[in-house]
This record gives C-alpha cells, structure tokens and sequence, in this order.
C-alpha cells in the first residue's frame, strides 16, 4: 500500500480508488518461521501456534495500512463499531475490549507478542509455550476485510490482497496452513505469495493434504520469465534503477540513455580495427593458431616444412590480428585433405582477409560470412591463443549477464565499480570504466552467483552437472571446428531421462543455474519438441563461453543422463570426448587437447 500510495501523489486513498486494491506486504523473515518449527516429537502442536501467531501477523498489517488509510483520507469511519465487531471474531473476546482502531491493534499487537514471548523462552523453561487458540483458522484474515469495506465507504469495492514475500523461508508444514488459507480464500481478500523458484516445498493442504491446483485455485507467475520475455521493456526499467543509483551516490544526473558512454566496449561490427590494441605484442613470434595450424598439417596430411611455412605466409596477416585468427578459423572450418589442397585454402582464407582489411567486402565474403555466425568465438578463441582472458563489456552485455534479475545486475555493478575505483578510472565522476574493469566485475559477480546459490540437498552433485555443462559449451567454443556459434543451451527429450536426471535438471532451474526456454526446440528425428535450457548468463564468465543464446545443441539421452545423474557419471568423460571428436582436426594428438 505504502507503494500504490506513492504512485499516486502519496495518497493512500486515492491508490485505492484507482488500483481497486490495497496491498498488504508481509515479508516472511526466517527469525519468525523458524522458532515455530521444532523437530521435538510436538510438531502438530507447534504447527498449530504457528497457524494463530501468522495469522496475528496478517491481521496487524492489515489494520496498520487501514489506519494508514483513515489518516489520508476524510472518510466517516465508526472505530467503535468496527472494533466491537472484529472482536466478534474471536471464539473468546478479549478481556479489555478496545473501543476504537488504534486500541484494537494494540490488543492484537499484544497477544501476538505474548505469543513471540512464550515461544522465545519455551526452550529455557524446558515446556511447552503457554499459548491459547482464541480464533478459528481464517477468522481474521477473510473477516476483517469485509468489515472494513462495511465501515469505509472509501473502500466498499476495495479488494484487500496478502502480499507475503520470501515464503521459502516456511517449512513445508508451514506451507501447508498458507495453502490451506489459499484453498478457502473468501470475501474480498486473497493472497499471493513470493518466493524464489526453489521456495516452494509443497503445494498440499492441511487436513485431507489433498494439493492446491494450478489454474484453478493458484496462479503461477515467473516474474524474471516475464523480464526476460519483454528485453526492451526491462532494459528501460533498469537503466532508469541504474540512473537513480547513481544520482542518490551523488554523483550526480545521468541520462538513461548515456549510461552507454561511461563503459568502454568493442566496437561490435568491426573487431579487427579495435582488438590488435588490446593484444600483448608478439615481437616477430608466430601466433599460436598459425603454429598449431603447421603442425596438424604435418601430422594429418604429411605437408612438409616448406608447404608449413608457405601456408603460414599466405595466412599471416599480423597487422589485423583479428583477421589473421578468422582466416585460420576458415581455414580450421574447411581442413584440407593433402598439401596441394592446404596451399589453395590458404591463399583463398589469405586474400579474403586481406581484402576485408582494404574494406573490400565483396572480395573478402565468404570470410565474411564466418565471421557474421562466429564472430565472438573467433573473438574468445584469439584471446586464449594470446592467454587472455575473455572481454565481457558494455552496459548492454552487463544487462544480458543478469538474466532479467535486477539483483545480479546490481551485484556485478557493485563489482564492477569497485574494480573501476580500485584501478583509478574514475566512474561517473569524468573517468569510463575499463573493459578490463567490466571483465573482471562480471566474474566476481559469476563467482558470487556460483556460491550464492547452494541447493539445500545435493548441491555437490547438481554443480557437478552444471559445471560438466558448461565444460562442454567451452570446449565447443575453443574446438578447431565448432558446430555451434554463440553456444550456451542443449536441448534434451525429458521422458527418456532418468528420474535421478530430471530431478537434477529441476533443482538446478529453480536455483536459476538453468533456464529453461518455454517454446523448446524440435527434435531433428522426430517432429518432438524437446526441452530447451540455456546456462544461466550470470555465470557464463565463468567459464568463459557465451552469454548470447545463438546456438543450441541435442544432448543424446545417454549423455544426459550421465550429465545430470550421478548413477551413471562414470561414463562421462568417454561420451564428451566422443560427442566432441569431429570438431578437431584430426591428429594423433586430437583426443589429448579435447575438454
């Protein structure tokens, strides 16, 4: 309410009119949850506490934002009259009946701190709390709202909506007295609730334990799917977060727009007249994409050193090094069967590099055809050759990298900033921040998204499967051929899976280490749609493979399972080498560079 309120000028009453609603948030803190959930042979009991004390709860934040209300507003309201009838309520009236608003919520303010009392020194007294169940279950939550649209003529069409946020810190019983509320929502209240993907432990109720269902009693928003799903409409939102940031740090008013100007970035159409500044000088050595070429051609064809050598001069191109490296990816795409062939590739991926770097697209199109799919993963492959780290730069990329979650981007800013002060940059305050700046943030930001997010069973072997994941993705992505370009998503026919392996897969999209696209992706032997993940962005720095979802592949159900099912994990290694095989040039020495 507070919220709608300021929406409209900080009139409360006026939010109402217009919303249709006033919301009442509750935030769910585990220091209010967990003292209930004793594991003492007693949890009924317990539960029951639990039940009468959130229920309090609800009801003193409700009539919080009613006073609220009244105070902004020059309704009639008969405090009196309202009063008596909430105590109505009560299957045992309290002692001291409160003759108006402010009195009712001390008395209920009260009693639910007595309860806090009880059960705090429960442990101390070696017994259990002395606590009384003065209302039935629902009494209050669905019987005051009907009572304040009686007595505010304000709000005689208001619906009253429970906003309780953070509900993964209710343990499953607890869950189950929140859905039971849920089932037998009546009058004009009704619930929603927040949590994370992971937060929800049960969807059953108390009594019969007979589930909610979806759709029909429930409704279930994804609200980063929905960011995610709106790109344009997010990034707006952000920028905007990002502006009002900066300008309460006092660094003054910066355009949503501008943001752009104080991050540096490659100039994404043209690497190759940007990259050979950023590359540590190679003083008259050969680069080593240009040295490997040499050596596989004498192992797979039996060139000789003079065939090497000429090859490596029709290539070398060391002035553009970034076209240098895509005319020896052209040339790693399209391997010669014997020596003549390898002096032909050569001078074709030679001269079309040479006419690219005249600016003669023409003559220089297929080389710019490769380019066009693979551009990054040349991009990435150059900077290994040359034992750099790979650059992750720009306000947009850092939007990319959050995955539609406003937290991770707030987190890898943080980083970033530090990085940019530490080094002297000057953020925001005349200086821009470096790429090496945005780089390094990101991975402190994947570092801490990494060890942020620990699933509470099996987190050891659901990380396993991410990382062999993302293991995989890296060595498509540095492979001499790669079959995908911008890889980050596999897509994988679930029912053939094990139950072990989908379980994986489920924990590791409610803790956000997947993302699962909703449209899937066609199976290319049947006219299945199997289901599509994507890495999380957030942690795509981490193993340095791309954070853009261009290319996806099929996982076979045998590589699946022994991705994401412990049980059969011991074949794993055998099956990404062989899934991975054909991407190198083949050479005695191919299966010890693989992975």
């Amino acid at each position: 309410a507070p919220v709608q309120a300021a929406r409209h000028s900080a009139n409360m009453a006026r939010a109402a009119e217009v919303d249709g609603y006033l919301g009442i948030y509750v935030h769910a803190d585990a220091l209010n949850t967990d003292k209930f959930a004793r594991d003492d042979g007693a949890e009924e009991r317990w539960n029951l506490i639990f039940a009468h004390y959130f229920e309090l709860w609800l009801a003193t934040a409700l009539l919080t934002v009613l006073r609220d209300y009244l105070s902004a507003c020059d309704d009639a309201f008969d405090e009196k009259a309202f009063a008596a009838e909430v105590c109505g309520l009560f299957d045992r009236e309290p002692e001291l009946r409160p003759d108006g608003l402010e009195q009712l919520l001390v008395t209920i303010t009260s009693t639910r701190k007595e309860i806090d009392f009880e059960v705090n020194n429960s442990r101390l007294r070696g017994k259990y709390p002395d606590v009384v169940i003065t209302f039935s279950t629902g009494a209050l939550v669905f019987g005051i709202p009907p009572l304040i649209s009686k007595y505010a003529a304000g709000l005689r069409d208001t619906l009253f909506v429970y906003l309780i946020d953070e509900v993964e810190n209710f343990t499953t019983e607890q869950q189950r007295f929140l859905n039971s509320l849920i089932r037998y929502v009546r009058g004009n209240a009704t619930i929603k609730v927040g949590a994370r993907l992971y937060g929800i432990k049960t969807f059953d109720t108390l009594g019969s334990g007979e589930p909610i269902r979806r759709d029909a009693e429930y409704e279930r928003v994804v609200l980063d799917e929905i960011l995610r799903d709106h790109p344009d409409q997010y990034e707006q939102l952000v920028r905007q977060l990002v502006v009002k940031r900066i300008a309460s740090a006092g660094y003054g008013s910066v355009a949503p727009d501008a943001l752009d100007e104080h991050f540096e970035q490659l100039d994404p159409s043209e690497y190759w007249r940007s990259i050979d500044a950023r590359l540590p000088q190679l003083k008259g050595r050969e680069p080593a994409y240009l040295k490997s070429i040499a050596s596989d051609l004498k192992a797979s064809v039996g060139a000789d050193d003079v065939t090497t050598t000429e090859v490596v001069r029709r290539l070398a191109l060391p002035e553009r090094r970034y076209l240098e490296k895509a005319a020896a990816f052209f040339f790693r795409k399209n391997w010669p069967a014997t020596a003549v062939e390898a002096l032909e590739l050569a001078t074709r991926a030679g001269t079309q590099a040479r006419a690219l770097a005249e600016g003669n697209r023409e003559g220089g199109a297929d080389l710019a055809k490769i380019i066009s799919y693979f551009d990054s993963d040349i991009l990435a492959q150059l900077h290994r050759d040359h034992q750099q780290r790979v650059p992750y730069a720009g306000f947009k990329t850092i939007i990319g990298l959050s995955q539609g979650i406003t937290r991770n981007l707030l987190v890898d800013l943080k980083h970033i900033f530090r990085r940019s002060r530490f080094a002297g940059e000057e953020p925001f305050a005349g200086g821009v921040i470096s790429i090496q700046s945005q780089s390094d943030g990101v991975r402190d930001g994947a570092s801490w998204f990494w060890e942020d997010a620990q699933p509470p069973s099996g987190a050891l072997k659901v990380r396993d499967s991410i990382e062999s994941v993302a293991i995989l993705f890296r060595t498509v992505r540095y492979s001499d051929s790669p079959s995908e370009c911008d890889l980050c998503a596999f897509s994988v026919q679930l029912d053939t899976l094990t139950d072990d392996s989908r379980r994986t897969l489920q924990v590791a999209e409610n803790w956000s280490y997947l993302i699962r696209i909703k449209e899937g992706r066609r199976n290319k032997n049947n006219d299945q749609v199997d289901a599509l993940y994507q890495l999380g962005p957030m942690l795509a720095p981490r193993w340095e493979v791309s954070e853009h979802r261009r290319g996806s592949m099929e996982l076979s159900t045998e590589l699946a399972n022994a991705m994401f099912d412990p049980a059969r994990r011991s074949g794993l290694a055998a099956l990404m080498k062989k899934r991975v095989s054909r991407l190198f040039t083949p050479t005695p020495e191919t299966t010890d560079r693989l992975i």
